[in-house]
């Protein structure tokens, strides 16, 4: 998937946004996470600045830049937002790890788990190319269509049936749920599935027109 989406990865105590390709994630959001932890925890907040200036942080930051091959500056960076909000901090995933460690046990675990463990990121990409193969095999495998000129709008509603079939208890699922918090690793990795399956099934010649694939997907 060429595209770098935006997710918004859902962690108990709080929000985190970052980038599925380039793996850059919002800094100041983990901090405000991870000291919500702390302080459930007793124990003081830590201060992001101090933080970022420390000895064991920097020689971290060198060691990143040199196994990525990238410049230090590049590990972390300043964003600025929108008029009248705060300047926010990013850092590339690798950091993220290295900082949720500092702020607490229970959240670096938490961290592990979703981008190391669960492969959230690949799993929203695999989905993403999954999808646009769908629509490929719409076009050359789909029966009943040759006297069409698009198959966009078989696109479209394959894609709304399968956010419905996903999300159920969602009502109506926004066609940009796959960035949300609520596209856990699980719903990922439904999509990848049922993406690839439909892929199959239309491949093999098995599906005789687009109101068929509706009834495949209906019993996904």
């Amino acid at each position: 998937m060429k595209t770098d989406q935006l997710m918004k990865i859902a962690f108990p105590l709080g929000d985190l946004d970052i980038f599925h390709k380039s793996q850059w994630g919002n800094l100041t959001q983990l901090f405000s996470i991870g000291n919500k932890q702390r302080i459930m925890e007793d124990r003081p907040p830590i201060n992001i600045t101090h933080f970022l200036s420390s000895k064991k942080t920097r020689e971290f930051i060198k060691i990143v830049s040199k196994q990525m091959d990238i410049k230090e500056e590049e590990v972390i960076r300043k964003k600025r937002g929108k008029r009248g909000t705060k300047i926010q901090m990013e850092a590339q995933l690798h950091f993220l790890i290295f900082a949720a460690e500092h702020l607490s046990p229970i959240f670096h675990f938490q961290v592990i788990d979703t981008f190391i463990n669960s492969q959230l990121l690949k799993l929203r990409d695999d989905g993403g190319n999954n999808f646009k193969r769908l629509n490929r095999y719409i076009d050359l495998y789909l029966g009943g269509r040759e006297d069409k000129s698009s198959n966009r709008g078989c696109y479209i509603h394959a894609a709304k049936l399968l956010r419905e079939k996903i999300f159920p208890a969602i009502e109506t699922p926004d066609s940009n749920i796959w960035n949300t918090h609520q596209a856990t690793a699980h719903h990922q990795e439904l999509r990848t599935r049922y993406e690839d399956k439909l892929c199959t099934l239309l491949e093999m010649e098995v599906v005789n027109d687009f109101e068929h694939l509706k009834k495949f997907i209906a019993k996904l």
